[in-house]
């Protein structure tokens, strides 16, 4: 496990051009996810459920609620709420990496054709199985490495936010156990090395307005 106190830049995601710190115009706001998700997702959005970008953030931040309400009913809950903007702030992260960045080849049977899976799916990928991890809110991940060549190695580091009380160096053991599992099982991607850092610690979201 890292150093909890810094936040490495390696777990920043890699810029392409079609990624920009600067707010997307065209992007589905976190309000409307949040109303979509307050109505059981009907009727049918297909501006949200048919863009994986948007899905992506729509299932962040359907498990970030789900943590929020465990928190709720747990002893933690006693203490005081977190700054309002603490999920905000996973949710800018989010919206960010869900982006498409770069291609990644994967194996195709066709030499004719050519097979690969976006950056932001595998980020997507990697936030669903740390977000798994009882107590664990992945904050960042990305991805070092020339990922546009088949078999190259690559670095794969995670930021997450570890629930108040719980063991920092288990918690972070499991994430990148998770993490390693799902990539294993669904992308080929030659893992070179997986790094996990606490970056900071949470308590409850009650105030957080999602």
């Amino acid at each position: 496990m890292s150093d909890p106190t810094p936040f490495s830049p390696a777990a920043q995601p890699a810029e392409s051009p079609r990624e920009s710190s600067e707010p997307d115009v065209d992007s589905v706001s976190t309000e409307r996810l949040a109303d979509y998700l307050d109505s059981g997702r009907e009727p049918y959005d297909p501006l949200i459920e048919d863009d994986p970008e948007c899905l992506a953030q729509l299932l962040a931040l359907e498990r970030l609620r789900a943590l929020s309400s465990e928190l709720v009913e747990s002893d933690v809950a006693t203490a005081p709420a977190p700054d309002p903007s603490w999920i905000a702030g996973v949710m800018d992260r989010v919206r960010l990496e869900s982006r498409t960045g770069r291609d990644i080849p994967l194996a195709s049977p066709d030499a004719r054709s050519t097979v690969h899976i976006t950056e932001g799916a595998v980020r997507s990928l990697v936030r669903e199985a740390g977000d798994s991890v009882p107590g664990a809110v992945v904050v960042s991940c990305g991805l070092a490495g020339d990922v546009g060549i088949a078999d190259a190695p690559i670095r794969v580091d995670v930021a997450i936010s570890v629930v108040y009380g719980a063991d920092l160096r288990s918690v972070a053991d499991l994430v990148r156990e998770a993490v390693a599992r799902a990539l294993t099982r669904q992308t080929e991607i030659v893992v070179e090395a997986l790094d996990v850092t606490v970056r900071d610690v949470h308590l409850g979201a009650r105030e957080a307005g999602l």
